[in-house]
């Protein structure tokens, strides 16, 4: 019989032996199938279409209608007539008195005469206090001229300068120094030499001002003085003499058309000149 390990090696062959019949039936290796390679496909690329910008039609410009400029017109310049100054009304006639009231009242009034005044002084007396008033009403200072500074001097009206010349004379008509000049409402005060022998300035701006010698900036002596034609920077109170011979204007018809319809012309930039001279001489 056969034995027990028989049976089992028996067992095992049959049992190789069907799995060798299995693996021979089995499918063949199996081979690797490459990959299809994608194929790039063409993206299309946008193409820039060039738009032509639409230009602005200029439109036409409106043609700027002239106007008649207005023509200067002759105004008539009104006259000064002076007002007659009043006369004195001589009195009433008396009734004459009688010839022997004449002659007496005649004698009575020749003695008293005779009694009030003083031996050697009855005629002289009035004579001196006529010159004492004549001293007395005469300043320290005059102007001895005053005028509106030349257009051309002046740079033009848009550049123009707007400033008051000051020069300052002692009696012999010589430049002085260190007195003292300034406007009639004490505003403003500028000392003469700081702007040349006997010279100074005084800026004008948009007002208008009248100008005196005042004093003595080193000695304190006080002066009396004539006030100058208040000046100003605006055409408006200038006088059409001044702005004639200035060259502002070519006559008066000129001068008052400007002030009409152009009353700002030059504004602002008008400038002056105006000389202080001593009446007598100063200590």
């Amino acid at each position: 019989m056969p034995t027990v390990r028989s049976i089992l090696w028996v067992m095992v062959l049959v049992v190789l032996t069907g799995c060798g019949d299995i693996l021979a039936s089995g499918p063949d290796t199996p081979t690797l199938t490459p990959t299809p390679t994608k194929t790039p496909t063409r993206t299309p690329t946008t193409t820039a279409t060039i738009t032509a910008t639409p230009t602005e039609t200029p439109s036409p410009t409106a043609t700027p209608t002239l106007t008649a400029t207005p023509q200067p017109t002759a105004t008539e310049t009104p006259t000064f007539t002076p007002e007659p100054l009043p006369t004195d009304t001589p009195p009433p006639p008396t009734e004459a008195p009688a010839p022997d009231e004449a002659d007496a009242s005649l004698e009575l009034e020749a003695e008293t005469e005779t009694e009030a005044a003083p031996a050697g002084e009855g005629e002289d007396q009035p004579e001196v206090e006529a010159q004492a008033e004549t001293a007395t009403d005469t300043p320290d200072f005059k102007i001895a001229s005053w005028r509106l500074w030349p257009l051309a001097l002046n740079s033009g009206c848009a550049k123009g300068m707007h400033v008051i010349f000051i020069h300052v004379l002692d009696v012999n008509g010589n430049p002085i120094n260190d007195i003292v000049v300034g406007d009639s409402w004490n505003n403003v005060e500028e000392v003469s030499g700081r702007k040349g022998m006997g010279q100074t300035e005084i800026d004008l701006w948009s007002n208008t001002m009248a100008l005196m010698v005042k004093r003595h900036a080193v000695t304190g002596e006080e002066f009396t003085s004539e006030i100058s034609f208040p000046f100003s920077s605006f055409m408006t109170t200038i006088p059409n003499d001044k702005m004639v011979e200035a060259g502002y204007c070519s006559n008066d018809i000129e001068c008052d058309w400007k002030r009409q319809f152009d009353s700002y012309y030059c504004g602002a930039h008008y400038s002056w000149e105006v000389i202080f001279q001593a009446t007598r001489p100063l200590e």
